[in-house]
C-alpha cells in the first residue's frame, strides 16, 4: 500500500479537501504539574487499521549513506555518531521513517507532528517544497539521533526548513529535563518556536496557536526573516510598541474546520484545567489563550484524562449519544493509531526519571504502558502488525478490544474503563518499588539496574495483556447472557 503525501496527523490541503485525519498535543510545564515533572503529550490520529511499531534504534558509529524519506525526495546525512533513541513508527516503514515519539540516550525526547495548515497568503510568497523539503515522516529519525538538548533540537530543525523548506505545515515539540519548547512553521521557511512558561500549559488541535514573538527573548527562536519576510508581502504591519504576532501573519483563522474540528478540543481541555473561563466554544475561538495556569496542579492521570476526552458528561458525547459524527471533533477518537505522554522528571536519573506512556489504539477505550528511557530490550509483540488484523501484535491486541468496545459502548466502555483504571494504578504503585530499588543499585550495579528495568518493562506488557484477555473474558460473558439459550 502506497503511503499519502499527508501523513499520521494530516489535516486538509491547501485544496481545502476534507481533513483525512488529526492530532492533538498537550504540554505542560514542571511548575504546573503535580509532581515537578515536564509532560509532553500527543494523539496520532490517523487510521484504525494502522498498525504501530515501538521500536530501539540502538547506539551507531560512523553509519554511511544517508536517510531517504518515504513519502518525497528529502534525503539527509546520517550523522557520524548516532545516539540510540526509541521511535513508534507506520508497519510499513522498515527502515527509519516516519517516526512519531521517542527518547533518546542523551535524554531528549521529540513529538512529531502536530500538523496544521499556514496561511495562504504566506504560502503565495513561500510555498511549501513539496519535492524534497523535510516533512513529517522524516523529523524524529533525522533529528533524535543528533541532539543533546531540546533547544539544539529546534535549531537544527529550523536550520533544515530555512535551508530546505517544509513539505508540509507542522508543530514539532521537544523535551529534556530543562524544559519544553514547541517549533511551529510560518510557510515553507519560515519557522518560530516557544520554550513552554514553566508555570503553564499548552493545547492544540490542529491549528497554528503560537501568538507573540520576543525576538531578544530566550525563550523565542525563529527564522531570521520571520518578522520581515511578514512586512515584505505585506501579510502584517507592526504595531508601534507591540509584540509581533506570529498567529496574525502566518496562521488560519476562521473557517468551520477551526469552529467544529480544531478548537472544540482546546476549549475542552481549556475549561477542564481551568474551569473558571468564560470562553464560549463557538464564539471566542481566535482569542482562546495560548499558555495557561491550571486552577489545580496537573498530574499524570489528569494527562491522561485530557487524552481520553470525548466531551464526557454533556450533551456534546458523540459515543454515549450514539452520534459518531457528532457536531465537535472530540480528542478522543476511534482511529487513533497511537497516543503517547513523554513525562520527564528533572531530580531523577534519566534512565527511570523519563519516561514515554505508550497507548496503542483509542484512547478512550485504551491502556498507557510506561517504558523507560533506560530500556534497552522492547518486550515481543511491539514490532508485529500491519494493516490487516493478526495474531501476536500488542497493536491488534488493543484494537480489537477496542473495535469491541465500541459496537456497544453504553456497556462495554465502562467495563473496559474500570479494568484498565485499575491497571494504570496498580502498574503506578509497582513503578514506585521498581524506582526504590533502581535507585539504591545503579551506581553500584548498572547492569543489574539495567536489567530490572527491562523485566519491569516485560512484566508491565504482560500484565496489560492479561487484563486486555479478562476484559474479552468478562464482555463474552455478557454476550452469552444476553443470548443464552438453555436447555431444560
Amino acid at each position: 500500500m502506497k503511503k499519502l503525501p499527508l501523513l499520521a496527523c494530516a489535516i486538509a490541503s491547501l485544496l481545502g479537501t476534507q481533513a483525512a485525519s488529526a492530532c492533538t498535543t498537550l504540554l505542560v510545564g514542571d511548575q504546573a504539574s503535580t509532581n515537578g515533572a515536564y509532560y509532553m503529550a500527543r494523539n496520532e490520529d490517523y487510521k484504525a487499521v494502522w498498525a504501530k511499531h515501538f521500536v530501539l534504534h540502538p547506539h551507531a558509529v560512523n553509519e554511511k549513506g544517508q536517510f531517504h524519506s518515504n513519502t518525497d525526495g528529502f534525503t539527509y546525512p546520517f550523522p557520524k555518531v548516532s545516539l540510540a533513541y526509541t521511535s513508534m513508527q507506520d508497519w510499513d516503514t522498515h527502515d527509519k521513517t516516519m517516526g512519531e515519539v521517542g527518547l533518546n540516550s542523551a535524554g531528549v525526547g521529540i513529538t512529531s507532528t502536530e500538523s496544521l495548515t499556514n496561511r495562504k497568503a504566506a504560502l503565495a510568497a513561500d510555498p511549501y517544497n513539496t519535492k524534497n523539503g523535510i516533512n513529517e515522516d522524516s523529523i524524529e529519525n533525522v533529528i533524535l539521533p543528533r541532539i543533546h538538548s531540546a533547544k539544539e533540537g529546534v535549531e537544527l530543525l529550523g536550520k533544515i526548513i530555512e535551508e530546505r523548506g517544509a513539505s508540509q505545515g507542522f508543530g514539532v515539540g521537544f523535551i529534556d529535563k530543562t524544559g519544553i519548547w514547541y517549533l511551529e512553521t510560518g510557510s515553507g521557511h519560515q519557522w518560530m518556536a516557544r520554550k513552554i512558561p514553566k508555570d503553564a500549559y499548552f493545547i492544540s488541535g490542529n491549528q497554528s496557536r503560537l501568538k507573540q514573538y520576543l525576538p531578544n527573548n530566550s525563550d523565542y527562536l525563529a527564522s531570521p526573516t520571520l518578522v520581515s519576510f511578514a512586512e515584505q508581502h505585506g501579510l502584517y504591519v507592526t504595531k508601534a510598541n507591540q509584540p509581533f504576532d506570529f498567529h496574525d501573519a502566518y496562521a488560519t483563522t476562521g473557517g468551520q474546520e477551526n469552529i467544529t474540528y480544531n478548537y472544540p478540543r482546546v476549549w475542552i481541555a481549556q475549561h477542564i484545567l481551568n474551569p473558571s473561563l468564560k470562553t464560549q466554544i463557538d464564539r471566542d475561538q481566535p482569542n482562546y489563550p495560548v499558555f495557561l495556569t491550571p486552577t489545580h496542579k496537573i498530574s499524570l492521570q489528569k494527562v491522561e484524562e485530557i487524552m481520553r476526552n470525548h466531551y464526557q458528561g454533556t450533551a456534546m458525547d458523540p459515543y454515549a449519544n450514539a452520534d459518531p459524527l457528532g457536531h465537535y471533533r472530540p480528542i478522543s477518537v476511534f482511529r487513533c493509531a497511537e497516543s503517547h505522554i513523554i513525562e520527564v522528571r528533572p531530580n531523577l536519573p534519566i534512565a527511570i526519571g523519563e519516561t514515554e506512556y505508550i497507548n496503542l489504539g483509542m484512547t478512550a477505550l485504551g491502556v498507557y504502558i510506561p517504558f523507560y528511557q533506560g530500556t534497552t530490550e522492547i518486550p515481543y509483540g511491539y514490532d508485529i502488525g500491519t494493516d490487516v488484523a493478526s495474531n501476536g501484535s500488542i497493536f491488534w491486541d488493543m484494537r480489537k478490544l477496542q473495535t469491541l468496545g465500541m459496537a456497544n459502548w453504553k456497556q462495554n466502555e465502562p467495563i473496559i474503563r474500570a479494568a484498565y483504571d485499575k491497571y494504570e494504578a496498580d502498574t503506578a504503585i509497582a513503578q514506585k518499588k521498581m524506582e526504590q530499588k533502581y535507585l539504591t543499585i545503579y551506581k553500584q550495579h548498572p547492569q543489574q539496574a539495567t536489567a530490572l528495568i527491562n523485566k519491569f518493562e516485560k512484566t508491565a506488557t504482560d500484565n496489560a495483556l492479561n487484563v486486555t484477555n479478562e476484559i474479552f473474558t468478562t464482555l463474552t460473558q455478557k454476550a452469552d447472557m444476553a443470548s443464552h439459550f438453555a436447555g431444560a
